[in-house]
């Protein structure tokens, strides 16, 4: 009787440990577009004090851009950084880099100009001085990344 309980708890606690292998956690994944919006619109409320008007402008203004944004690769590289670890590097054809070269830049143009269409968005939307303490900030972003690549 007392191995019949100790086989069905061991059982029991295997098959607990093989579900919680199979489950994804939550960090890996992005969130989901309509919450990455909603938690941009908080973070822009609280810091430039937007009203009610422009919290729900600013909404819809994000979910746009997140929208536009989320079928272009972001951190390709980051993928395939244990492969140049190992020294194992995808070998590209001339042709295949110039086309993938293309297909980048193609794609970098499509970000900066739904990039552009946004910060006209919220110039209607922001006062002048909550627009410029935005500016600035992104300014202020743009010159860390820059002092960080070097």
């Amino acid at each position: 009787m007392m191995k019949r309980i100790v086989l069905i708890w061991m059982a029991a606690f295997l098959m607990g440990g093989m579900a919680m292998a199979q489950h994804v956690r939550r960090s890996d994944k992005m969130p989901e577009p309509k919450v990455r919006a909603e938690r941009m619109t908080e973070r822009m409320v609280k810091e430039y004090s937007l009203n009610d008007t422009q919290k729900q402008q600013l909404l819809e203004a994000n979910l746009a851009l997140v929208a536009k944004m989320e079928d272009m690769p972001m951190h390709r590289a980051k993928a395939h950084k244990h492969l140049k670890r190992e020294g194992k590097r995808h070998q590209l054809t001339d042709e295949q880099r110039a086309q993938k070269k293309a297909e980048m830049e193609k794609k970098r143009e499509e970000m900066k100009a739904a990039r552009i269409a946004y910060d006209s968005q919220l110039q209607k939307i922001m006062t002048e001085e909550q627009y410029a303490a935005y500016s600035k900030k992104v300014q202020d972003r743009k010159a860390k990344m820059e002092s960080k690549r070097k």
